[in-house]
């Protein structure tokens, strides 16, 4: 596996709200609550980022959790997250490897990056 930082940084496409990350950083251990987290993530995109027509591919990625949030400047919707959760770095395919992540999220637009960690 390829362990340069630019192929293990993705960029996120859409995700959750403010209140569900937090939600979901509470009840992260909880044995009765499990708060889903979906996080849409480009692995590639169809042509050249912006070009007319241009789509992204979807990374697979699954069992989002989420074990830290802070808030990265004063404006409440910029966010650092840190957690762990099963993807697949390598291709389009379901073949999922479990990671931990760190990740710079904006709340209010939805989009961020994220960055994958072995475990």
């Amino acid at each position: 596996m390829n362990t340069n930082e630019s192929n293990r940084r993705f960029e996120i496409v859409n995700g959750p709200s403010r209140d569900l990350i937090f939600d979901a950083c509470k009840y992260a251990h909880s044995r009765d609550v499990g708060i889903k987290v979906d996080l849409t993530i480009a692995f590639g995109y169809t042509m050249p980022k912006g070009t007319p027509g241009s789509g992204y591919l979807r990374m697979a990625i699954s069992e989002i959790l989420i074990v830290g949030v802070e808030h990265e400047n004063g404006s409440g919707d910029d966010l650092n997250i840190a957690g762990y959760c099963r993807a697949n770095l390598e291709s389009i395919g379901r073949d999922l490897k479990p990671y931990k992540f760190k990740a710079h999220y904006n709340s209010k637009t939805r989009k961020g990056t994220i960055l994958f960690e072995n475990l």
